[in-house]
């Protein structure tokens, strides 16, 4: 499941990294769909667009091209997961949800052969143990993985779901959900769930999250898909949080999604990129109702 850890941070949960966390440099070609309802002539306007985000890149990642800045000026609202990215307003969120008072000390939350492993990267990261006292195993693991994210040198500064809020105004944004409910996902697991995440991010705390980054640049929508599903086994917990994090999310937000493009809104739909592909994602979800989901080159 870490794997699956980094992937969160990454490419599902824009709230994440705002809680935790446009340069020169090599271009990329991010994936980009747009999306046409049942019968559409070649010709017409699309219904709406699907893009998928990636919550924090390397300072000098250059992710845009003209068929987004087209795509963008051409929409009618855009629709993000989390509209408010406020990072003190996150923050407060996370801290609410993650605190309790009566938790025992970090390294007796998790088995006796991943304590070394907890040592050596509260070392490496400056962060003394105590400092998780009183936090919930879920948040411990978000915050550590996110420290060793930064260190690989990815910043949430700049992601691509602040940059297209920011300069989207004054045109509407709307939010699939909030603050509240992404952090809610992980506040209901149980311990055992919670245990598993912060154990998992132990095991591969040295994989280099830039591998999905250069997938994500690439456009290969379904090489990030392919990602997410390694990092879950077959476990109860890995099947419990996929279907938290990713499948009932997307069939939350194909309704409102599909409501904008029947009303003629066009939206720009822009969530992690983690949405996007698989058989549980977005366009997935969208063809099975009918429309035309096409890549714009």
């Amino acid at each position: 499941m870490s794997r699956f850890l980094r992937s969160l941070l990454l490419l599902t949960l824009a709230a994440l990294a705002a809680a935790c966390g446009k340069a020169d440099g090599p271009g990329g070609q991010p994936a980009l769909y747009r999306v046409d309802p049942p019968g559409a002539s070649a010709d017409s306007a699309p219904a709406g667009w699907l893009f998928g985000t990636i919550h924090a890149l390397p300072p000098e990642s250059q992710w845009r091209r003209p068929a987004i800045d087209d795509a963008l000026r051409d929409s009618g609202v855009l629709m993000v997961e989390v509209a408010d990215l406020d990072p003190a307003a996150v923050r407060e969120t996370f801290a609410r949800l993650s605190i309790d008072p009566d938790l025992p000390p970090l390294d007796q939350r998790i088995s006796p052969e991943y304590r070394d492993e907890l040592d050596e990267l509260l070392d490496e990261t400056g962060v003394n143990a105590q400092q998780f006292r009183t936090v919930e195993s879920w948040a411990a693991a978000i915050t550590l993985s996110a420290l060793v994210q930064a260190q690989s040198g990815m910043d949430s500064q700049a992601g691509v779901d602040r940059s297209l809020i920011a300069e989207y105004a004054p045109r509407p944004v709307k939010g699939l959900e909030t603050v509240q409910q992404q952090f809610a996902i992980f506040d209901r697991l149980d311990e055992d769930a919670q245990q598993d995440l912060l154990e998992s991010m132990l095991s591969d705390k040295d994989s280099d999250p830039r591998e999905m980054t250069d997938a994500w640049l690439a456009g290969d929508t379904q090489a990030l898909a392919g990602l997410m599903d390694m990092g879950l086994g077959d476990s109860d917990a890995d099947r419990s949080l996929r279907q938290a994090l990713l499948t009932d999310r997307n069939r939350r937000w194909v309704d409102p999604i599909v409501t904008a493009m029947e009303q003629g809104q066009q939206p720009f739909v822009a969530v992690g990129a983690g949405h996007i592909g698989g058989s549980d994602g977005l366009i997935a979800l969208l063809e099975a109702r009918g429309w035309t989901v096409t890549p714009v080159r």
